[in-house]
């Protein structure tokens, strides 16, 4: 199960941007009055139950204004070279169940403020929600 408060990034130590994120997170995480939680998701996958609240926390579900495609929104959980291979979120989920590698990342949830963010095709999605925290908006 998840956790319900502070900050849990979906990490690739192997990724440039994961790290810089990561790191930020890290850095801040006092000053933010938040607990990061630092999930390594080739080693530990996250759940389905977990992958259904990224959707919905980034409002992919209700069609939010966001950078996927209206026609195949989950295509922007996933790697560029597991796009087009799935035809519906579950598909997606299932993809990343049975290879982790494919979750696009890095993915930061915000469990307070019920707001998740990637960190593609740059981090400032991210940076932005860290600033949101020091600013004290909760």
């Amino acid at each position: 199960m998840a956790p319900t408060t502070g900050l849990t990034v979906y990490h690739n130590p192997q990724c440039t941007k994961s790290r810089k994120s990561t790191a930020l997170l890290e850095e801040n995480q006092e000053k933010g009055n938040y607990q990061l939680e630092v999930v390594k998701y080739k080693q530990t996958p996250p759940s389905r139950e977990t992958l259904e609240t990224l959707v919905d926390y980034l409002g992919m579900k209700n069609k939010q204004e966001g950078p996927w495609k209206e026609d195949r929104p989950w295509d922007y959980l996933l790697r560029p070279e597991a796009q087009g291979k799935a035809t519906s979120f579950e598909e997606a989920f299932d993809i990343i169940e049975q290879d982790p590698a494919m979750l696009e990342r890095p993915f930061v949830i915000d469990w307070d403020r019920k707001i998740a963010a990637l960190g593609r095709p740059d981090i400032s999605k991210i940076e932005k929600l860290v600033e949101d925290r020091l600013a004290g908006k909760l």
